[in-house]
């Protein structure tokens, strides 16, 4: 479903830690309760364990102030690359390209401090929407920047992401309907689908074997 302009208005984006400020507090408890609720299988212990520590960030989507989605990750700023915890959507917000823009937003955001990278061990249920974010099951980053840094987790598959540094991510759903824009155009100019012929002429004296009354 497309988000309508009322819709957008209502949203915001904030990155938050664990830095003991009651607002960000009260955000990252309240992503910590979304990722629980729609990562069932994830144990909660691990959740507030990573979600709170403080060399974990999370981008909040926030309407009206209030987290309603966010990814939990962890920068590894020396090896230019980010690991992605949890991604997740409150259930009745989900289908409406949230997941698709808090992405992109998130891109932006570690892209100005030169993390070219995301790494994430992603569920049979969750390689479908990293796939549509760009992420891939082939690995491109050198295995020497990453091992040892993230851990394994069993039945997940490992998908990267790379972050490229001249893309506005932000603009990227105004870029594409350009670009449809443009090519609809081209087509336009050279189409002749506007072009209304007349019918065919039939001899006299000539019958159709099937009149067109009859069909």
């Amino acid at each position: 479903l497309a988000i309508d302009d009322e819709e957008v208005s209502k949203l915001s984006f904030a990155v938050v830690t664990n830095d003991n400020t009651p607002t960000n507090l009260e955000r990252l408890v309240t992503l910590k309760n979304i990722f629980a609720k729609q990562l069932p299988k994830m144990p909660k212990e691990y959740i507030v364990r990573l979600v709170m520590d403080r060399r974990h960030f999370s981008l909040a989507l926030l309407k009206g102030g209030w987290p309603i989605g966010g990814i939990c990750y962890r920068p590894y700023m020396d090896q230019h690359f980010a690991e992605i915890a949890f991604c997740a959507i409150t259930a009745s917000e989900q289908v409406k390209g949230y997941g698709t823009k808090l992405m992109n937003h998130l891109k932006q955001h570690v892209k100005r401090q030169g993390i070219t990278q995301f790494l994430t061990y992603a569920d049979n249920y969750a390689i479908g929407y990293f796939k549509k974010q760009g992420f891939s099951k082939t690995l491109y980053m050198p295995r020497e920047r990453w091992v040892g840094y993230i851990k394994d987790y069993d039945g997940g598959t490992l998908m990267e992401c790379y972050v490229h540094p001249t893309i506005d991510y932000t603009a990227v759903p105004e870029t594409i309907k350009t670009q449809k824009a443009f090519v609809k155009a081209r087509i336009k100019a050279v189409s002749q689908q506007h072009v209304v012929h007349d019918g065919l002429q039939l001899g006299e004296g000539v019958k159709l074997k099937n009149p067109v009354e009859e069909i």
